[in-house]
């Protein structure tokens, strides 16, 4: 009998990252030490440029706690002023246009029946984690509150769900794995290990603080200088 298939060697940010299997955004600091340091193996304090975005949205005074709270979570500490912010970008390459793009997305979960009616969505939301799987590539990961465990038992087991992300279609998941491990996981794609660990922490960021109350734009990104 042949022995179990050896997985190829995993790529060093990945042997970082097993070091914390499991980050909740809830640690932000852990947080954002962990994803900034597996995917660039360098400084992770808010130290580029000084940067001033502006915003367009009908719900600008609404968004502004999650849109600061957004910035807060990826190491960037920000004001806001109406509908402009002011904050120091991480020092990371092209931070100018990744995170103004980031800041500015929905982040709405929803997971559909086969009749496309929504049954989960953000408000059933406990707990956002970026979590490793099987091979050792970076997932987000969702646990469900009570509320939603309470509706799982009144579904059918055999149901399959479709979860999205800002209309983005996931792997469904049928409803008994969810009654057995109430949890989705939301792969991270193809391509290099940075990019996926970045891709699983924006989803988790957006989600953490999301839905964003209507759709929000970038107007305007202004660069004031390097912070030295």
């Amino acid at each position: 009998m042949s022995g179990p298939t050896k997985l190829p060697p995993r790529p060093k940010a990945a042997s970082l990252f097993m070091a914390v299997p499991i980050v909740f955004l809830g640690t932000l600091g852990l947080a954002v030490a962990i994803l900034f340091g597996v995917t660039r193996f360098g400084d992770q304090t808010a130290s580029g440029d000084q940067v001033s975005i502006t915003f367009g949205a009908s719900c600008i005074d609404d968004a502004r706690t999650q849109l600061i709270a957004r910035a807060g979570q990826i190491g960037m500490p920000a004001t806001m002023d109406g509908e402009t912010m002011t904050a120091t970008l991480p020092d990371m390459p092209d931070a100018a246009n990744l995170i103004p793009e980031l800041l500015a997305r929905q982040g709405r979960l929803s997971v559909i029946d086969p009749g496309g009616e929504p049954v989960f969505d953000n408000g059933h939301i406990d707990a956002v984690a970026i979590d490793l799987n099987e091979a050792g590539m970076p997932v987000t990961m969702l646990k469900l509150n009570a509320e939603a465990r309470a509706m799982l038992k009144t579904l059918d087991a055999d149901l399959e769900l479709q979860p999205e992300i800002d209309g983005e279609a996931f792997p469904k998941i049928r409803v008994s794995s969810l009654q057995d491990t109430p949890e989705l996981s939301f792969p991270s794609g193809e391509g290099k290990t940075s990019d996926r660990m970045k891709r699983a922490a924006d989803r988790a960021i957006i989600l953490e603080h999301g839905p964003l109350p209507c759709r929000v734009h970038i107007t305007n990104v202004t660069i004031a200088g390097a912070t030295g």
